[in-house]
């Protein structure tokens, strides 16, 4: 985001228009529903609402939010500044009536506050502007597309995640009135989506549509009630999870804009749909092989979702969901004959009880335990002393004395990182810190080995000073990784210095915007700030 203060109009940041170009009520269109479609149609222009006394407006460039301002005082930047401890009173208070992003400008040119500091702080800022705006059932909006943000500012958002977090909060009954019709076909989309932000209901319900449905049967799927499958439905639209067939339309551009594209087998005629499906039926049979295989030489819970010892519980989560959506065996009733069909259902029942028991911390943790004792007796069994062959022995196999080839010490480093790794993901930390030590004083210049080796030690009250000395030494070492800053500020939080926390935070928003760590983190600063 870059700051630039206007001379011309300081309190002004878009051109005023004396007639808009669309207008309407919230009560018809819900702001989410506007968002979604500005999104896929690459408008440009500003959406201004207005709630009661209350006025906000949301600025688009090619369909992306790029920044947000309202009238509400505890939605000015002036108090956010306040609110996270980067001005004092003094140095804000003439700022009187000028603009957000005047009042920024200004106090960058100063040295009041850091650019980074800012971009932060507006992100959280336009974030919570759309977050109070969207659960607006009435008011008034108008979006003009001549209207245009003059200033250089862009502000980078998830918006699929804010309008899907808006319509879990809206009204079982305002949702529903969304739907006009039962016979509208939902569809998937391109690609496979990530499920890593979803509800359970929201992945089962995902897993179900891999080809057009008619939202009636779909709600019949979801094993929902109506009203709260519709809720479902409606935020993974907006999420662009799925995609409906009458699609939004409500606004309008000057210019031809780009719009999405239906997926072919909704337009296509109906002898092209029946040999897209012949040839899919194929596919989807050689498909099915290849899966029950890979089953069949799975030899563990983490094998059978295809996924690593270390995998945290989301991508667990998106793997199981990913596999139901393709291999259910409510897909292949009709399909396959009975015999295939139980295979089937033996593959899936083996998927589920993985599922089950990995993302249970309790279970998960037993079943690595046992995997650990099983491959711990492998390793003894390895290191079982071999005969010796004499040079001279004409008996021996013509490889057997081959010398083993030396491990060298960055092979042995990277081997005892890796165990010491999984042990810290599993709660080992004693383990963890033994392993990862060795590493880092193997290759102390190796940024890796220096910050897990000091997020194991903060695990331990005695040994947190020496944890920041680590840390401290793998970011001199890798500058630019958000995610050791975020295990440095994870430090700092534990020893109370909160504002050492948020300093470190703001760095990692600075190199990665959205990393989750870092937002959880945030908002139990939020929540956790005490002075010290």
């Amino acid at each position: 985001m870059m700051l630039k203060q206007n001379s011309h109009a300081p309190c002004r940041s878009y051109q005023i228009v004396s007639q808009p170009l669309m207008k309407g009520q919230l009560s018809d269109h819900p702001l989410a529903e506007l968002v979604h479609e500005v999104s896929l149609k690459h408008l440009s222009g500003t959406l201004r609402l207005q709630h009661e006394s209350v006025k906000a407006a949301i600025y688009f460039d090619q369909g992306e939010v790029i920044y947000a301002a309202s009238n509400l005082r505890e939605l000015r930047l002036v108090e956010y500044l306040k609110k996270h401890g980067l001005v004092a009173e003094l140095e804000v208070s003439a700022s009187g009536n000028r603009s957000d992003v005047s009042l920024a400008a200004t106090l960058v040119a100063s040295g009041v506050v850091d650019r980074l500091t800012l971009e932060f702080v507006f992100r959280k800022l336009v974030a919570d502007i759309l977050r109070v705006a969207l659960l607006w059932s009435k008011g008034t909006w108008e979006f003009d597309d001549h209207s245009l943000l003059e200033d250089s500012i862009r502000v980078r958002l998830d918006i699929p995640g804010l309008l899907m977090e808006a319509a879990r909060r809206m009204k079982l009954e305002l949702v529903a009135s969304r739907f006009p019709s039962d016979k509208e076909l939902i569809s998937p989309v391109k690609g496979l989506p990530d499920f890593n932000t979803l509800m359970p209901a929201e992945g089962f319900l995902i897993s179900r549509v891999d080809n057009p449905i008619k939202l009636g049967e779909l709600i019949a799927l979801s094993g929902l009630r109506e009203p709260e499958a519709m809720k479902t439905i409606y935020g993974l639209l907006l999420g662009n999870f799925i995609e409906q067939e009458h699609k939004p339309n409500v606004l309008r551009a000057r210019q031809q804009a780009a719009v999405s594209h239906p997926p072919a087998s909704l337009s296509a005629p109906l002898d092209s749909l029946q040999s897209q499906g012949e040839a899919s039926a194929q596919t989807q049979e050689l498909d099915l092989d290849a899966f029950l295989a890979r089953l069949h030489g799975a030899s563990n819970h983490y094998e059978v979702l295809n996924v690593i010892s270390t995998a945290p519980p989301e991508r667990i989560k998106n793997s199981y969901y990913a596999l139901a959506r393709l291999y259910h065996p409510d897909k292949f009733h009709l399909q396959t004959s009975a015999t295939l069909h139980t295979r089937i259902e033996s593959a899936f029942a083996r998927i589920t009880q993985a599922y089950e028991t990995l993302m249970d911390a309790g279970r998960r943790s037993n079943y690595d335990a046992r995997l650990a004792a099983v491959e711990k007796s492998r390793k003894f069994a390895r290191s079982a002393p071999k005969k010796v062959f004499k040079k001279a022995d004409p008996t021996r196999d013509s490889d057997a004395g081959t010398a083993p080839e030396v491990e060298s010490e960055s092979q042995r480093a990277e081997k005892n990182f890796k165990e010491g790794f999984g042990a810290l993901q599993q709660g080992q930390t004693k383990f963890a810190v033994t392993r990862l030590a060795a590493a880092a004083h193997a290759l102390p210049h190796e940024a890796r080995y220096r910050a897990y080796y000091g997020r194991a030690l903060a695990a331990g009250e005695e040994t947190r000073r020496l944890a920041e000395s680590e840390l401290q030494t793998a970011i001199k070492l890798d500058p630019n990784n958000a995610s050791y800053r975020v295990m440095l500020a994870e430090l700092c939080f534990e020893l109370g210095f909160y504002k050492r926390a948020e300093a470190e935070l703001v760095r990692a928003f600075s190199l990665e915007p959205n990393d989750p760590e870092a937002r959880e983190l945030m908002d139990k600063l939020e929540t956790n700030r005490t002075p010290r």
